[in-house]
């Protein structure tokens, strides 16, 4: 039987002062590091701690055992959705812990028919109480968004979506892993990417034994559905800047900010593998602007970072580390152009080496502070899938993501696109 309790979320620090009208405004700020987030609900303010994403899950996420466990997932959420449904919360609504009324009733039934809240928790269902805010803690935390205990924003509109989207949601994901089970049955070892968590796995004979956080394509750019095999690992490698990011991104930072390219290290070519041209000579509002190709040099300002790996694709894709890495500490990480950013890049590349040749991640990270480029060509290449899951059961708990790329065909939107948070550098893979 499919379960809805996942380990328990520890619990946010106490507030300083707590409003008791439900639906009553909330205002959120972030400081540029993402940490501290203030609350106002009119004259009452309070501040509290940012819980940072999980870990990526030791279990796999497309296997025969987790096949078994989808088609029960999506027996259970279409009895769910046979059930009367619960009214949506109104837009706009805040709901948090002291809070009273009918908005609560409601936040209580929607929580209750989904198991999300317990029996046990089911007392006075006007109020929202602790049990409430665990019972929305768990909600967030399978749904990938904050675990913050607050109704407000993306767990308002999360709440509301029908079952009966969720059913096909599971349909289609079920599928997925169909379709993808075949490839991996005969591989022993390999790497999956859900572009939809933002989580990376490698797997040896069906067990879990590297993980990383993961970017991913924004909207506009998505990371494809690819399955393709590293074939070499690259360190302090240059960035050629594609042609569409020169255009779209590139040449217009040039435009406000004249230094850009000396402070990040751009060098600018009259075409690949042509002479290098002074910017200065460069008319940057003219036509001719297009013209140019441009790379930047090594080091840990580089769009790559220090760690690139290869795998050849149609798409031109590829996995590499980044120098934006307090973008790790956001729940929804969809803010590249298409290819993917390792966290634990070094992990990877030591799981991915397995001792080819004596080396390891720590041996490619020597080369790197010697400041040495080199390209390590892998003896074993190791297949590597990007693939896209909005559903999957994890340890018996059903995982929803937001499906960022609208695969799903989903009828409803989550809201922000994350893509237009500030984060310093903008022009990267």
């Amino acid at each position: 039987m499919i379960r809805f309790s996942p380990s328990p979320v520890s619990r946010m620090p106490e507030t300083t002062a707590r409003g008791r009208t439900a639906g009553s405004a909330t205002v959120l700020v972030m400081t540029l590091a993402g940490l501290i987030l203030l609350v106002t609900s009119g004259d009452q303010v309070w501040s509290r701690q940012r819980v940072p994403p999980p870990e990526p899950s030791r279990k796999a996420w497309v296997s025969f055992e987790a096949e078994t466990q989808m088609v029960r997932a999506l027996e259970l959420y279409r009895r769910f959705a046979a059930q009367p449904q619960p009214p949506p919360l109104p837009g706009k609504t805040t709901l948090r812990a002291g809070d009273m009324g009918q908005p609560v009733a409601d936040l209580r039934a929607r929580l209750a028919l989904t198991g999300d809240l317990s029996e046990r928790g089911r007392g006075d269902s006007y109020s929202f109480d602790q049990d409430v805010e665990d019972a929305v803690k768990r909600f967030q935390a399978r749904n990938g968004v904050e675990p913050t205990g607050i109704v407000y924003g993306i767990t308002q509109r999360l709440l509301n979506v029908p079952l009966q989207t969720r059913v096909r949601q599971l349909e289609l994901n079920l599928q997925r892993m169909r379709d993808l089970l075949p490839k991996i049955a005969s591989e022993p070892k390999y790497i999956l990417m859900n572009a939809a968590s933002f989580e990376l796995q490698g797997i040896r004979n069906g067990v879990v034994e590297v993980t990383s956080r993961t970017i991913a394509g924004k909207r506009a750019t998505p990371t494809p559905v690819v399955s393709a095999k590293v074939q070499a690992l690259n360190t302090l490698p240059y960035w050629h800047v594609p042609g569409t990011i020169a255009k779209a991104a590139l040449i217009p930072t040039i435009r406000k900010d004249p230094g850009y390219l000396y402070k990040e290290r751009i060098r600018v070519f009259s075409s690949f593998g042509g002479e290098e041209v002074d910017p200065a000579s460069i008319n940057w509002w003219g036509p001719e602007a297009n013209r140019y190709v441009f790379r930047q040099d090594p080091g840990p300002q580089n769009a790559l970072g220090v760690l690139r790996f290869d795998m050849p694709n149609k798409h031109i894709v590829y996995m590499h580390d980044t120098p934006m890495k307090k973008l790790f500490q956001y729940h929804e990480r969809a803010v590249s152009a298409g290819c993917v950013r390792l966290q634990n890049f070094w992990s990877v590349a030591d799981w991915v080496l397995d001792g080819q040749d004596g080396l390891s991640g720590a041996a490619l990270q020597q080369r790197v502070e010697a400041g040495q480029q080199s390209t390590v060509k892998l003896n074993r290449p190791v297949p590597v899938h990007f693939i896209y899951l909005t559903a999957w059961v994890d340890n018996g708990v059903v995982q929803f993501r937001n499906d960022l790329y609208n695969r799903d065909a989903s009828a409803f939107d989550s809201g922000e696109d994350v893509a237009a948070r500030p984060s310093g550098l903008t022009i990267a893979p």
